[in-house]
């Protein structure tokens, strides 16, 4: 148990040197979109978006005004390690800004999750979100600097922290696959929430035959 928990401390690190084509700011992801809709029409479907896509809008809603809304979410993903796949849930603030014919998305990761329980040692995403994606080396120098500050953050000794590096290195001996194998999923969950709210705000008002 105690060998697991290291491969997920580990991992969790990993997460924050996954890119996306979506412009980058230092510790998230926008977007600028252009619509041919008032701003209070884009106000309603936002709110109509964030209706559909959460259980309960008004636990996630943190400030909503017809210029500036934000939600404190998550999304679930599932990441692999050697043999081993973590179901996560990543938690984000999303905000949209909201002018006459366009509107802004920023997506920020904040934190994260594995069975219920956070994972607050990790300091997630922060200025290591990178617009390319990492040789081996670059890597690897930057996973072993990310690792070294997980342990740190969870109280581990100089003493210990080295242990567990060793303990690590011998069982995923290559954890440059498992960068690029998830890559992808990282990417696409990104995507996918962008694209999902393009599509809910470009979609017609005329209801179909039924």
């Amino acid at each position: 148990m105690r060998k697991l928990f290291i491969l997920i401390l580990l991992f969790t690190s990993t997460l924050r040197l996954f890119s996306q084509e979506i412009s980058k700011t230092n510790d998230g992801y926008t977007e600028i979109v252009q619509v041919e809709l008032p701003k209070k029409e884009i106000y309603q479907k936002l709110n109509e978006w964030i209706a559909l896509n959460y259980k309960s809008a008004n636990a996630v809603i943190q400030l909503n005004t017809e210029d500036k809304l934000i939600v404190k979410g998550n999304f679930t993903l599932s990441l692999s390690i050697m043999k081993y796949t973590f179901s996560y849930r990543i938690n984000n603030i999303l905000s949209f800004s909201i002018r006459d014919n366009k509107y802004k998305i920023d997506l920020v990761p904040t934190g994260m999750s594995y069975e219920g329980k956070n994972l607050q040692s990790v300091d997630l995403f922060n200025r290591f979100i990178t617009s390319k994606l990492l040789s081996k080396e670059e890597f690897l120098v930057l996973n072993n600097e990310l690792a070294r500050k997980s342990f740190a953050s969870a109280g581990y000794s100089e003493k210990k922290i080295e242990k567990s590096m060793k303990t690590f290195s011998r069982y995923n001996k290559n954890p440059y696959e498992d960068y690029l194998k998830n890559k992808p999923n990282w990417d696409n969950a990104i995507k996918s929430t962008f694209k999902s709210i393009r599509d809910y705000l470009n979609k017609s008002d005329i209801e179909e035959d039924w």
